[in-house]
Formats: C-alpha cells, structure tokens, sequence
C-alpha cells in the first residue's frame, strides 16, 4: 500500500462527507488535503481511541517528532510520506500541524473551559488551523480567505460541539464555557 493509498483509505473510513468533496479537486490539491485529512484524523484519534492518558499523550509526543522528521525531509509514517510532497506547494506550516497536535494534547488534559476566550483557543487548535492550512491548498488570492477560513473552522467546531453534547458529556468532557452555564444556571456535570 502506498502513503496515497494509505490517506485515501484513512479518510474514506472516516465516514466524513469532507472525503467525498475532495473528490472534486484537481490530483495534486485532492492528494495534499487527503494527506493533511488523514494526519488529522491519526492524531485525534489518537485522543478518541486511547483509553489510557498516559498512552496517548506518549503517542502524541511521537507525532510532534514525526513532524520534525517530516520538516527534515525524513517522514516515517505514511501519512507523512504523503504529506510532505504538499508542504512547499501548498505553504502548509509545520507549526500549524504542530498546533493541531497541540488541540489534542488539550483534550487530555482539560475537560472544562471557563470562558468563551478559552474555548475559542482550543477550537483554533482543532479547528481554525485546519481551515488555514485547507485554504492554502485550495488556492486564494485574497489574503482575507485566511480569516474567513479561521472563522470557518471555529462555526464548524461550534457545530460540532453542539451536536456532541451529550457523547462529550459522557466522555467526561464538557466544551460549554462554564461562564454561559452558570449565567444560565445550567449544572455542569
């Protein structure tokens, strides 16, 4: 199995109608966004399918170093291997692939967000910065796409976490900012 195939397969078992768009773009653009698709879906479910913290964190370490090997021009994993043809062409960053890494280190570690600031930092990091680096692989000429794609990403992972609500909540994760609970009077546990 190639890198290409192995991305392809890792975002059509996603089951995300995201795949099925990609379908659309010219190959080089489909193969990077696939690539960038499938390492965000290795590292979240890296969180998602980790029952032991301590594992998880350990394997999000050695995606952080993946990515330097990456950046050096020596990838180990597929998805890598896949990826790094796209970095140059595409402007993808290593500290925005870092940074979603960075999202899913939140998720081990905190389960609660105080405030709106707070949780609007996590969604960056899950969310915001995978529209930045999607729209580099789309193509703009308007450097203000890149602001609309941070906003994007945020509704997106608002979405996201209000169609969640209750999975989350039996996760033990709870992503409504404690300030609007308690303006509400709604229990946080």
């Amino acid at each position: 199995m190639t890198p290409e195939d192995y991305c392809q397969q890792k975002a059509a078992q996603s089951g995300s109608s995201f795949y099925y768009s990609f379908l659309f773009l010219p190959p080089p653009r489909r193969q990077a966004i696939t690539a960038l698709y499938a390492f965000c879906r290795e590292v979240d479910d890296v969180v998602d399918e980790t029952s032991d913290p301590a594992l998880a964190h350990t394997t999000l370490a050695w995606w952080r170093k993946e990515v330097a090997q990456m950046l050096a021009g020596q990838p180990n994993h597929p998805v890598t291997q896949a990826l790094m043809p796209h970095l140059k062409t595409f402007n993808i960053q290593g500290e925005h692939l870092l940074a979603v890494i960075d999202g899913m280190e939140m998720d081990l570690t905190q389960t609660r967000y105080l405030d709106f600031i707070a949780l609007e930092r996590y969604c960056w990091h899950v969310a915001s910065v995978v529209g930045i680096m999607s729209a580099s692989i789309f193509g703009y000429s308007d450097p203000r796409t890149l602001q609309y794609a941070e906003k994007l990403g945020l509704a997106f992972q608002l979405t996201n976490i209000i169609r969640d609500v209750g999975e989350d909540a039996r996760r033990g994760r709870i992503y409504l900012p404690i300030s609007e609970l308690q303006a509400h009077q709604v229990p946080a546990s």
